[in-house]
């Protein structure tokens, strides 16, 4: 079984180039249907800029590196990072937006937040982190400033932001990293005559997301020490000067003042009871995933993933046997191990692996999404229809599990079905008039059931009413 780790390596050694940049400019005109060539809109309680036109705006952004396969889409290492996210979100009440994280193929020091809850971390900022605090904090710094809507209030203190400027602010975000020359003059040209970029937070945005960050790792049950912790890091790594080329400094300077208020304002909290830390095993599994190179060194579950990546899956069998024997609860041991088991040839013993950790953790994604595809591998697509259908009931938002189902009803020759499957992800792909097609083939076929239909007609409608 191919290795998927091979396939996207050579996006983190190459990263962006200006065509891309030029591609992203054409394919974001939906800027002029938000905003016109009159630039964007002062902000306060009759803002033009509403939550909903945030989240199209990143939506859109985010599709776009989904589709140059810029984000990392391994759902495990997804699911680690979005249950971090989850925990932090879960002491706000009344949330008027929903967050997506994702990690970026680029190994820069970077993370970045585009208006409407999409929030990226470079792997390079994630190998630079030492535990799940730290990296919690940069998620709830992010958070902190769409909450405030800082990036949206910088934009506006330029006056006269218009399509380009935009375009060129939301690429300079990302391509930083890859070139801090070309993202600096992305970001810093974005507003003609402006001294400072448009994303270049104040003092003030940065001590306010500082403070709210903070109550949200309170709250969701980490250590709010790892703020000042990675700030501290940050400052080390970028020695004498203040910039040098780390571009979230750029964006998010530290300094001296900033580390002793939050450490301060840290001193006065109580923790409660903090949760086990699998960072370690989170960041192994991203270095293997990402890197060319077999690991020798590091701990028994890094070194067999250094092994899978060199071909040894004997070798690795053994370890990860053993790992996962002393820990069956341990999902990063039981997902390395039944992935092993693939490249071993072992179908049938990856699937009673991933099923004992089904039973442990009910229809949890990443192990489902594994199993389908397993079970799709050896023609047992009945099973794996059973998989699909209790995650489309669980997670009914999610594009990979509308994939999946689809499949697998071409497989067993169920039109009907994999039409409506295929409707579903490219309506949540953002392809309404792609997904209404569909609905109407489905509705019009001679195959279809009245409930069918019925369920067709209905989600066509709700896209074709008007906002």
């Amino acid at each position: 079984m191919k290795n998927p780790a091979n396939s996207f390596r050579s996006h983190c050694r190459n990263g962006f180039n200006l065509t891309w940049v030029l591609i992203l400019a054409l394919g974001m005109g939906f800027y002029s249907e938000l905003q016109g060539d009159a630039g964007l809109p002062l902000l306060g309680e009759n803002a033009a800029i509403n939550i909903e036109q945030e989240r199209q705006i990143g939506a859109q952004f985010y599709r776009h590196l989904v589709a140059r396969g810029l984000v990392v889409t391994s759902p495990i290492l997804h699911q680690y990072l979005n249950e971090l996210g989850a925990r932090l979100l879960s002491g706000i009440e009344n949330r008027a937006r929903n967050y997506t994280f994702f990690i970026v193929k680029d190994m820069g020091v970077n993370a970045f937040a585009v208006p409407g809850g999409f929030i990226g971390v470079n792997i390079g900022l994630i190998t630079r982190a030492q535990n799940q605090d730290q990296l919690a904090s940069v998620l709830a710094h992010e958070i902190a400033h769409v909450r405030l809507r800082h990036s949206l209030e910088q934009m506006q203190k330029s006056n006269s932001v218009g399509t380009a400027a935009m375009l060129s602010l939301l690429a300079g975000l990302v391509l930083g990293s890859y070139n801090s020359e070309v993202g600096s003059a992305l970001i810093f040209g974005s507003a003609a005559g402006s001294q400072q970029a448009m994303i270049n937070f104040t003092r003030d945005n940065e001590y306010e997301a500082d403070r709210l960050g903070i109550e949200l790792l309170q709250n969701g049950n980490f250590n709010p020490q790892g703020m000042v912790d990675f700030f501290k890091l940050m400052q080390r790594i970028a020695g004498s000067s203040e910039f040098q080329n780390i571009e979230y400094l750029r964006t998010h300077p530290v300094h001296a003042n900033r580390i002793s208020e939050a450490q301060n304002r840290v001193k006065l909290m109580a923790l409660g009871k903090l949760r086990p830390d699998y960072f370690l095993m989170f960041r192994d599994y991203l270095e293997y995933f990402s890197s060319d190179r077999p690991v020798q060194l590091g701990s028994s579950f890094r070194r067999a993933l250094g092994q899978i990546k060199g071909g040894q899956f004997e070798l690795a069998d053994r370890t990860l046997r053993r790992l996962y024997q002393m820990d069956s609860e341990n999902i990063w041991y039981g997902y390395a191990f039944a992935e092993n088991l693939e490249y071993l040839n072992h179908p049938d013993q990856a699937e009673q692996v991933y099923r004992e950790l089904l039973e442990i953790f009910p229809d949890e994604l990443a192990f489902s999404l594994r199993l389908i595809r397993l079970l799709k591998s050896v023609s047992d697509f009945e099973p794996a229809l059973v998989v699909a259908r209790r995650l489309e009931k669980r997670y009914p938002y999610n594009k990979n599990v509308y994939i999946e189902l689809a499949g697998i009803y071409g497989q067993l020759n169920r039109p009907v079905f994999r039409m409506l499957a295929e409707a579903e992800y490219h309506r949540l792909a953002g392809n309404p008039a792609l997904a209404i097609k569909l609905y109407n083939r489905v509705i019009d076929s001679a195959e279809t059931d009245l409930a069918t239909a019925s369920k067709a007609r209905a989600k066509r409608d709700e896209i074709s009413q008007p906002n």
